[in-house]
């Protein structure tokens, strides 16, 4: 039986270490690359075409959410699974928005990303307990109506940071340097933000952010 390839993206060495040694004795799956930043990411996948990629969200050059969303749209085959010390659902959320099929909370027990792939290999879904246990109790209060989809939840946490910025005034590259990223990635989040707030130009981006409460100016 072929195994299936796995890869890696993480800006710590050590995290993409500890995550390779989990798969040295698997007769399932194994490593075929890594990659410290979002760029060296797509470039990696792009060469070894592989069948699962674990990323982080926070990484240099272009994020893990904007990496995903470039996989899902460019290699629709692979399954992403986010691996993030971020414990705030709607991080979560934003994952599993972008195409990620599992996001799994750093600091857990080694063998919850095993079985993380385990269930993504087999098409489903994980997402680490307690988040998953919050997803259903907020999914089970929006189908009772007991809660209302909020309009500015088509942003991602990094998408509504970006637009505050942008809304004080920042320049693309002013951005960039105060989120240490690139003017390229800004860029990009700048693309995004404007197509799913349907507006064309930076003055109609700034209202409808003001109109609907997405940036509070002081």
């Amino acid at each position: 039986m072929n195994k299936l390839k796995v890869f890696i993206a993480d800006d710590h060495s050590i995290v993409r270490s500890g995550v390779k040694g989990l798969f040295s004795e698997s007769v399932k799956y194994e490593v075929v690359g890594e990659a410290g930043d979002g760029l060296a990411a797509l470039a990696g996948i792009g060469q070894h075409h592989p069948d699962i990629v674990i990323i982080d969200i926070t990484m240099p050059e272009l994020d893990g959410l904007l990496v995903t969303e470039r996989i899902v749209k460019d290699y629709p085959g692979i399954k992403v699974i986010v691996f993030s010390m971020h414990q705030e659902l709607q991080y979560a959320v934003d994952a599993l928005r972008a195409g990620a099929k599992a996001y799994i909370l750093k600091g857990g027990a080694s063998d919850e990303i095993l079985l993380a792939v385990d269930r993504v290999a087999g098409g489903q879904v994980y997402i680490s307990s307690p988040l998953s246990e919050q997803i259903m109790s907020d999914f089970v209060g929006i189908i009772r109506g007991e809660q209302a989809l909020d309009s500015s939840e088509a942003l991602t946490l990094r998408e509504k940071e970006v637009l505050k910025l942008i809304a004080e005034g920042s320049t693309n590259k002013e951005v960039a340097a105060k989120l240490f990223l690139s003017v390229s990635t800004i860029k990009s989040y700048r693309v995004n933000i404007m197509r799913k707030l349907k507006v064309n130009d930076t003055a109609s981006l700034v209202r409808v952010a003001l109109q609907q409460g997405l940036v509070i100016l002081k």
